[in-house]
């Protein structure tokens, strides 16, 4: 794997969208767009960068179901304010944001946003994973996450598009770090798994696949009552909270651990 596919290469202009939205470029650094739907738009055209995104899909970003009946007016309005953030980051040169037919295209490039770059470095990862290639595995992924702040896409409007993009892009972290603790621990690196794994299973607790594969590194460390203490958590929160089970998988690893 080259250094240039796994470190960023500045352009005309970089766009943060995980963690809070900002963009910079050749002008100025770290601006951000003013008000929740201007930022919201922002990660819309984003997320498709150097593609059309429709007016309607626009519109269901920022109101879905009930927008105002002067909502493609001001969907203008957060248009021109998110070209004066972009004009800011970018005096001097091409305008980024342009109208196209019926919709709107941001003109970067899609490793300038920080989402896709990540997001593409992870697909990497999990497909080298599947190949069993586990130094690019942890190539790709290590500086993946490491540029991929916890909290994700954050601060957007509460649309369900915006709700679903924010979910899908929650639960591609999630796999990300379970992707690489995998690698770790095939790699032998088991103390590094427990790192990645421990805090993602703090915050998810009825994530399975987390605590399952938490529960295989403290075991192999040999932490059983760390192992056992995962397992009589999952147990508590999966029954309370959705009326279940842990699965066949986390009671086989259980009783592998308990009949040791």
């Amino acid at each position: 794997m080259s250094v240039r596919s796994t470190v960023r290469v500045q352009r005309e202009v970089d766009v943060r969208l995980l963690g809070g939205s900002s963009v910079s470029g050749p002008t100025a650094g770290g601006v951000v767009p003013g008000g929740v739907k201007t930022r919201t738009l922002l990660v819309a055209l984003a997320l498709d960068a150097g593609t059309a995104v429709s007016t309607e899909r626009l519109l269901d970003y920022l109101w879905e179901r009930e927008p105002p009946r002067s909502a493609v007016k001001n969907l203008q309005l957060y248009v021109s304010r998110l070209r004066r953030c972009l004009d800011t980051a970018n005096t001097g040169f091409a305008r980024l944001l342009v109208h196209v037919g019926h919709g709107y295209r941001l003109d970067v490039r899609p490793e300038a946003v920080d989402a896709l770059w990540v997001d593409g470095l992870a697909r990497r990862g999990a497909t080298a994973l599947r190949q069993g290639d586990l130094p690019t595995t942890v190539a790709a992924l290590t500086p993946a996450l490491a540029g991929w702040p916890v909290d994700g896409l954050v601060g957007l409007v509460p649309s369900g598009p915006a709700t679903t993009v924010t979910a899908l892009w929650r639960e591609r972290r999630l796999a990300a770090v379970e992707h690489l603790a995998t690698a770790k621990t095939e790699l032998g690196a088991w103390a590094e798994a427990v790192d990645l794994l421990a805090p993602q299973a703090s915050a998810h607790p009825a994530r399975e696949s987390s605590q399952v594969l938490l529960m295989r590194v403290l075991a192999h460390l040999g932490d059983r009552t760390g192992a056992i203490g995962v397992y009589r958590r999952l147990w508590h929160v999966l029954d309370s909270d959705l009326g279940i089970r842990p699965g066949v998988e986390a009671r086989a690893v259980y009783e592998e651990v308990v009949g040791d």
